[in-house]
């Protein structure tokens, strides 16, 4: 048995790269899920009535990079359209015109296997491309 390291100190070297090449896939699956989740929660946020029928169309959803993390921020916007400050709908307690709507919720929740999914498959595509194509 050989003690040459030499092999392992290179791979090493080489996976330094590799985090960068992640956050570029990782922001890429996160930006998938945000859309989805975004675009479920308009679907279960649908108000047929009043002022809140545009709360809907006041949701969204923001990429933002602190301190070098990635975050996605999905929710209605307040001063969007007047209908957004309707988010007190999804836990309401049946008092305003109707049951809460959990919308927001049930997105989050449809959408949370999908984006773990996406995040193994971003950080698993990134190694293998180091790896692979150096």
């Amino acid at each position: 048995m050989s003690d040459d390291f030499s092999e392992l100190g290179k791979l090493v070297k080489d996976l330094t790269d590799v985090p960068a090449e992640a956050n570029r896939r990782i922001k890429s699956a996160l930006e998938y899920t945000s859309i989805n989740l975004r675009d479920d929660w308009k679907e279960g946020a649908a108000i047929s009535g009043g002022y809140p029928k545009s709360y809907a169309a006041a949701i969204s959803y923001d990429i933002k990079y602190p301190g070098g993390a990635i975050e996605s921020e999905i929710g209605p916007v307040l001063g969007k359209t007047p209908g957004a400050s309707a988010g007190f709908l999804e836990e309401a307690g049946g008092g305003v015109d109707g049951p809460a709507h959990h919308a927001g919720r049930n997105a989050l929740e449809a959408n949370e296997p999908d984006f773990w999914r996406g995040l193994e498959i971003a950080a698993t595509d990134a190694l293998i491309d180091k790896v692979v194509n150096g």
